[in-house]
């Protein structure tokens, strides 16, 4: 539905920030948190790291974080992320985290409230962001469950509390055969998505959130008008701000928001996915799918797979997909996988990941392994076809796939009933068409602040940032709200300085 947010009638949904923040997922609620006055400190106790350690203590001590300098603390640092902060924030938040160690964060917070930034973050749908779309209550997240916990909230204890109060439920119903006392170190979607909720709402938050609202265009405008300084006897341009348009997704009212600064916390958009660039791909749009959360539905709620149905076919070989591969081996769903690296691929993300952390992902690739093994068979219960290092060359619209071999060139025909595409996301900001993207799928912005340096006074948090864990997203957060930080106290010593000579102003009409 088309929506004309051209018309500023409505002053009602008019307003002026000083941070406008996109998104409601993870980076937005943990930069929230911190805006909202939550100040972290090193809490004095050692890191392993003998050089971070002898930093911390030298130059630290009893001052904020958002007071050091990030890029001296973080320089010579090494792990999972690119950016240099988000490995200073890892290390004191999850130290030896890499090493299977789960100790405690090396941080402490205080709340001054004084300290506060003005700010609000918009975000389709529920808070939560993505994971509000995510509720499977039998798939597993990647990581470990304390390492998908956002700042000063421990996520073993909501997960205690949260499936006692779903016995609790059970038992009054009289059900108590649907729970399963799961003791994973990983989390179901399902607690994932309740623990941001609550965390918003623990934190008292919710009032800085506006969900349930799409923005369409963010563009940079001049509100105010020029004034005249008697001081300096000149015609001076008010600063221009960003202006942010969009709408209510229930009532379609438009809204229009000013602020000096903008924050893209938006994360990459699931369902816009890689074309695959082949004969039939457009034809066979209607038995395609591209979103985990569908194909679960399909297959656990709809039925329409079955052991006795013709193959699903699996394209790509990153975590959603191996995800789709497990709950297709729960339900004995017939498969034929395909993508285009080697099984021994340094860059596949089944060889990144610790065998004994994540056992079922480890028998995924002892299963590829198998397939591809014209020697071994594979289990009689579930029909697995695996092709790797292949691509797809076509597909028919009556479910006919033609897949070759890169090594070989020959091509096998397979008949299929659905397809899940899961080639990866494309980052794409519609609402901003002048930000383009990296070849890491991120934005270009300051290793230190997270300010993109295309443009003035913009933020970009996660996977816009190349931070695509929820582990490493919190040191996006760290240095953003420093940044700000630092930013609105030079504002307010240049405003003190400026008040033992004022000028007069006048506004130009």
């Amino acid at each position: 539905m088309a929506v004309n947010t051209t018309d500023i009638r409505c002053f009602d949904r008019y307003e002026r920030k000083d941070v406008v923040i996109i998104g409601n997922g993870p980076s937005a609620i943990a930069l929230s948190y911190l805006l909202s006055g939550h100040i972290p400190y090193w809490n004095g106790c050692p890191v392993s790291n003998d050089y971070l350690n002898m930093k911390l203590e030298k130059h630290v001590k009893d001052n904020s974080l958002f007071e050091q300098d990030l890029e001296f603390l973080s320089d010579g640092l090494e792990g999972r992320s690119r950016n240099p902060v988000s490995l200073l924030i890892d290390n004191l938040i999850h130290p030896d985290a890499d090493l299977g160690a789960n100790l405690q964060s090396k941080i402490k917070w205080r709340h001054d409230p004084l300290s506060a930034i003005d700010h609000i973050c918009i975000g389709r749908g529920g808070i939560g962001g993505v994971w509000n779309r995510l509720t499977s209550k039998q798939l597993h997240t990647v990581s470990m469950a304390t390492w998908m916990e956002l700042p000063n909230y421990s996520m073993s204890i909501f997960r205690q509390k949260y499936r006692a109060c779903r016995l609790r439920q059970a038992t009054n119903n009289e059900n108590t055969s649907i729970i399963n006392d799961d003791t994973s170190l990983r989390a179901t979607y399902d607690e994932i998505r309740s623990y941001y909720i609550n965390y918003v709402k623990k934190h008292r938050l919710i009032n800085y959130f506006r969900n349930g609202h799409e923005v369409v265009s963010i563009e940079r405008v001049c509100i105010d008008a020029p004034f005249y300084d008697d001081l300096t006897q000149e015609i001076c341009t008010p600063e221009a701000l960003w202006e942010i348009r969009g709408y209510d997704e229930q009532t379609k009212i438009p809204f229009i928001m000013h602020a000096k600064y903008v924050v893209l916390a938006t994360g990459i958009p699931q369902q816009i996915t890689k074309p695959l660039g082949i004969i039939g791909e457009q034809a066979s749009h209607s038995f395609t799918y591209t979103c985990l959360t569908d194909i679960e539905d399909i297959i656990v709620n709809k039925k329409r797979l079955t052991k006795n149905s013709k193959p699903l076919l699996i394209i790509g070989c990153g975590l959603t997909a191996i995800d789709v591969l497990l709950l297709c081996q729960q339900y004995l769903i017939p498969v034929v996988h395909v993508f285009r690296r080697a099984i021994d691929d340094h860059e596949l993300v089944l060889n990144q990941l610790s065998a004994t952390v994540f056992p079922e992902y480890e028998y995924i690739k002892e299963l590829i392994k198998q397939s591809t093994t014209p020697t071994t068979s594979t289990s009689v219960e579930w029909s697995y076809q695996c092709c790797i290092q292949s691509e797809i060359i076509s597909i028919t619209e009556d479910g006919t796939v033609h897949i070759r071999n890169l090594r070989t060139q020959i091509t096998t025909e397979y008949e299929i009933s659905l397809i899940a595409k899961l080639t990866g996301a494309e980052s794409q900001i519609p609402f901003f068409r002048s930000l383009t993207t990296n070849k890491n799928n991120g934005l270009n912005i300051n290793p230190y602040t997270y300010e993109c340096t295309d443009l003035e006074n913009i933020y970009a948090l996660g996977a816009l940032a190349g931070d695509k864990l929820v582990r490493f997203l919190q040191g996006g957060a760290f240095a953003c709200a420093a940044n700000l930080f630092k930013k609105y106290r030079q504002i307010s010593t240049d405003n003190k300085l400026s008040s033992v000579v004022t000028s007069r102003t006048r506004i130009v009409v």
